[in-house]
This record gives C-alpha cells, structure tokens and sequence, in this order.
C-alpha cells in the first residue's frame, strides 16, 4: 500500500446520513546497514574506512562496535585489533535497527632488515650473509646477487664480491621487503716462500 489518508465510511439509513472516519498511514523507511563483507589488511598498512568493507549500499549515519574503539570510521591497523565489527543504522520506530558485520584480519608485513656490508679476505672461509644485515630480519627470504648463492653464505674461493639481495615475499595487501650486504673482497697478500742465506764468509769456508 501507499502511505496517505484512508476513510472508512459506514453507510447511514435514511434518514441518517452516512459516518466517516480517518486513518493516516506514515511509512517509515527501514534503515540499511548494506550486508556483511569484510578486509584483509596489512599489519603497517594506512587506515582505511570500515564502510567500504560492507556490502550493497549501506546508509551513512550508522555507529560502529568491535574490538577496538572505532574513531572516524576507520580501521587502523597501527591502533586497532582485527575482528568482526558491526555497523548499526537506528531505525524510526516502528522500524527496528539494522545491522551488518565486517570482518577484518590483518597479514604481516615483512622486515628483511636494513642493508649491510661485509669484507672478505680473497682466501678466507665462507661468511653467512644473513648475518651481515642490520636489523631484526626475518627469516625463510631468498639470495640473489653476482653469484649462484648455496646455503645462504659468501664463499670467497668459488664467488664473486659485489652487491647480494636478500628478499621476502608477501602476502597480499603486504608488499615484499629486501635489504643487500655488499660484499668486498681483499686481495690476500703473498710473502713468497721460505729461504735461506749464507754469509760470505761462511761461503768461503
């Protein structure tokens, strides 16, 4: 039906005229919460609105509740702890409120450490390079560099010096990270072989 005014009459007998009377009929529109969706986020991400995790076309105006206090609107994941948050839109009674959920989890970022640099001597043992770079890097990222890396260390006898590039992939919405030791070598230095000499004098014994 269509909200407006709705009479009612009751026919009268002759010679009564006829009753009437009025109903006006308001229609409230429900209120729309949109429907339950949800965000995937990156742990050192930027803030991001909570609304825009929602389904179909939620109403503005609404209150946000969950696991953390909810300013602005916005999930911030530097603040806030991952959850389900819940968006409830008042409703003008008779209407009931309307309510519908996000669901927010968080992937870590991660931290190949910062760049370092190691010196080698061109005869020396082989260097675990993960342990030149600065920081607190995580583990399980590969190697690249000049040379074919085994084990994760730089074997002066078999390698070339130059720039190696640790990285760690990501999962999505995280990006990857990467750090490099540069790797110098030194030449070893060469003294000859051992000898002997004799005094002249000895010579001429």
């Amino acid at each position: 039906m269509t909200a407006g005014v709705y009479t009612y009459t009751v026919n009268g007998v002759a010679p009564c005229a006829n009753a009437t009377a009025t109903v006006t009929v308001t229609e409230n529109a429900a209120p729309n919460a949109g429907t339950n969706g949800s965000l995937t986020l990156c742990s050192n991400g930027a803030a991001v609105g909570l609304i825009t995790g929602l389904g179909g076309v939620p109403a503005a105006g609404g209150a946000w509740s969950g696991p953390s206090p909810v300013v602005g609107g916005n999930y911030d994941p530097a603040t806030m702890t991952a959850g389900v948050y819940t968006y409830t839109v008042t409703g003008v009674a008779p209407c009931a409120n309307a309510s519908a959920t996000v669901t927010v989890a968080e992937t870590s970022s991660p931290d190949a450490g910062s760049n370092g640099s190691l010196t080698v001597c061109g005869d020396g043992t082989a260097t675990d390079l993960f342990a030149e770079l600065g920081g607190t890097p995580d583990a399980g990222g590969t190697w690249s560099g000049p040379s074919a890396i085994v084990g994760g260390s730089y074997d002066p006898a078999t390698m070339n010096p130059g720039v190696y590039t640790y990285t760690l992939n990501a999962t999505a919405p995280c990006v990857g990270a990467s750090a490099t030791v540069t790797v110098t070598e030194n030449v070893s230095t060469n003294a000859g072989a051992d000898g002997s000499s004799r005094s002249a004098t000895s010579a001429q014994r």
